[in-house]
């Protein structure tokens, strides 16, 4: 299997993950616990798997083992500390933060190396770390909605990140095909 079909798996599972939690009043607790621990482990294995299987000197692949463990650690903490709905809520408050902060950086981090940057890539990787920073702080802050609401709020932040998986995607594939031909 190709290497860049392994993120685009990783994209698909973050947003049905997105969409599970818009439904989630639907679900008992233990279901959720278990659907978005079990999806995140799943999905950071997979983006593990394809960030391995290249050169580890390239920026691009040592942010995706950066995101994959992340993934990985909340999947399980999601199995094996949330309890309850409070937690599972900081839980995903932490990682949130986390990813709007490390989108934003890895664009920092890029423009440092002096290399050459696709532009609209670095936006799009910046807003959607703006965007995913600004909903986690709206709604942590939004004090007249329930816990379940924020984590719908969540499930939306969620579906962001997915498809900006699948954005980068293709020029993830550029970096395995150039990799291929060297």
């Amino acid at each position: 299997m190709k290497n860049h079909l392994y993120l685009y798996f990783e994209g698909v599972i973050i947003i049905l993950t997105g969409i599970f939690l818009l439904f989630s009043e639907n679900f008992n607790f233990l279901t959720t616990r278990y659907i978005i621990g079990i999806s995140f482990i799943i999905g950071s294995s997979l983006a593990l798997i394809s960030a391995f299987s290249n050169k580890r000197d390239q920026v691009q692949f040592s942010y995706h083992e950066m995101h994959a463990l992340a993934l990985f650690v909340y999947g399980f903490s999601i199995l094996l500390f949330a309890f309850n709905l409070e937690v599972l809520n900081n839980l995903t408050t932490f990682l949130l933060l986390f990813y709007a902060f490390s989108e934003i950086i890895f664009c920092h981090w890029v423009f440092n190396l002096k290399n050459i940057v696709k532009i609209k890539i670095s936006l799009i990787r910046v807003l959607s770390g703006l965007v995913v920073g600004i909903g986690t702080a709206f709604l942590m802050n939004n004090y007249t909605a329930s816990i379940l609401a924020t984590l719908q709020g969540f499930g939306i932040l969620f579906i962001i990140i997915g498809v900006n998986i699948f954005l980068y995607v293709p020029i993830m594939k550029t970096k395995w095909d150039n990799n291929a031909s060297t």
